[in-house]
């Protein structure tokens, strides 16, 4: 459950990390050339997320199945998990906000 709980928390980290990080390339002109960078602008966020699990040293795969071979592989499975939360956490979100809508009309 805890496991579960903080993938939930970090998708809610990269989904208010990522505005930031399009400001700064924006502001330093470098949302272009990420843009046409074909494998890079397309998976910008992923590499972010990749990007923000190395930085805050979070293990959350070696938790299900121990030590993998080489800690950047813990890093890049921990990253695309979190990306893969985002819809999760989004379905979460407005599963929440649809009850508590329900609660207020009762």
């Amino acid at each position: 459950m805890y496991t579960l709980g903080s993938l939930i928390v970090m998708a809610i980290l990269l989904g208010a990390v990522m505005p930031v990080f399009d400001s700064l390339t924006r502001t330093l002109k470098l949302d272009k050339v990420l843009a046409a960078l074909p494998v890079i602008g397309a998976h910008v966020t992923l590499a972010v997320s990749i990007l923000l699990v190395w930085a805050l040293n979070v293990h959350i795969v070696t938790g299900w199945v121990g030590d993998m071979r080489s800690s950047w592989m813990t890093i890049c499975v921990d990253g695309c998990i979190v990306y893969g939360m985002v819809p999760v956490k989004d379905a979460i979100v407005t599963f929440i906000s649809r009850g508590l809508t329900g609660l207020r009309a009762a």
